[in-house]
């Protein structure tokens, strides 16, 4: 990897991740990469049996991995090898001090009725319009744009060239990555013999609490009442979600996806890329939808579906 640590023996890697070191060597570690990246000074994992003759032909100099794997390298064991190594790359995240520097830059332009919690940190040009309210510990890159009304919780994080439309809610520990719209018009027209007049859009969007989202994605606000996205649920890059969408707790929508208005996702669903879903349709708690899939019917809880119309992969094996 191209970030380097302080030297750290295995042993302490190990204590740090949770897992049993294996061996009697220790040796110094001071960066983590993937099998194929790795450097005699990496730690790498395996989540998998076959996985280990790449681990053969890896340079890593340790390795974490699962209960039952054997290996000639000095290794750390621990159940989910994936999770260890993640805590492990915790050592490697560039210091907040510099991605959001502490105090409020002189040139931001905060409307006189904005309210800003404690230890709140405003970075260079950004706009906090009339009765903003920023909770404690909270953090904007430079160029975020908060419309009138807009609440943000505590502690949550807003990077370069966010902009949040007026009146609308985001709970706390919210990470939005840059340019990432929340509450913008949804996509309402209405067909006449003069071509499509603008439906008004007066609703708000409402991202609950441990949400995040990733670059370039759309949150439309609803054309009356709430979008809503749903506690813990994480967005990839450049998803769309279209207006009075709800979207349940602790999903997991992948990039380019697209869910149209007024659908209704359950909890824990997990939705690959390049999806795409019809308006004012439901997916049922725990679903899993392929990458590609086209949804143009109701996806019933617990189901896994793809293909264009989508169908239960249960229902493809009797084709």
């Amino acid at each position: 990897m191209d970030g380097r640590m302080d030297a750290m023996k295995l042993s302490e890697i190990a204590a740090l991740v949770g897992g049993r070191l294996v061996g009697d060597a220790d040796p110094l570690i001071t960066g983590a990469a993937g099998l194929e990246e790795a450097t005699a000074s990496d730690l790498t994992f395996v989540i998998r049996q076959d996985y280990l003759p790449r681990l053969a032909a890896s340079a890593a100099g340790a390795v974490i991995v699962a209960p039952g794997m054997s290996t000639d390298r000095p290794a750390i064991v621990r159940e989910d090898p994936y999770a260890g190594f993640a805590l492990f790359l915790q050592r490697f995240e560039a210091p907040e001090d510099r991605i959001f520097p502490p105090g409020v830059h002189p040139s931001a332009v905060i409307d006189p009725g904005a309210r800003l919690g404690r230890d709140v940190r405003v970075g260079p040009f950004c706009v906090l319009g009339p009765d903003v309210r920023v909770g404690e510990g909270s953090y904007l890159g430079a160029h975020v744009v908060l419309g009138a009304d807009v609440s943000v919780g505590r502690d949550c994080r807003l990077h370069s060239q966010v902009s949040v439309r007026e009146g609308c809610r985001l709970g706390d520990r919210v990470m939005l990555h840059a340019g990432v719209r929340i509450g913008t018009d949804g996509f309402g027209f209405l067909p006449g013999p003069a071509g499509f007049s603008k439906i008004p859009q007066v609703g708000i969007a409402v991202l609950e609490d441990d949400v995040e989202i990733g670059s370039n994605s759309c949150v439309d606000r609803a054309t009356t009442g709430r979008t809503v996205v749903g506690r813990g649920t994480k967005l990839d890059n450049m998803v769309q979600v279209g207006h009075n969408v709800r979207i349940g707790a602790h999903c997991v929508i992948s990039g380019h996806t697209g869910i149209a208005g007024s659908c209704t996702i359950g909890n824990g669903v997990a939705i690959g890329g390049f999806v795409g879903i019809g308006d004012h349709l439901k997916v049922g708690d725990g679903a899993r939808i392929g990458g590609k899939a086209g949804i143009t019917r109701d996806v019933p809880a617990g189901a896994t579906v793809f293909g264009t119309p989508a169908i239960d992969i249960k229902e493809s094996f009797r084709l």
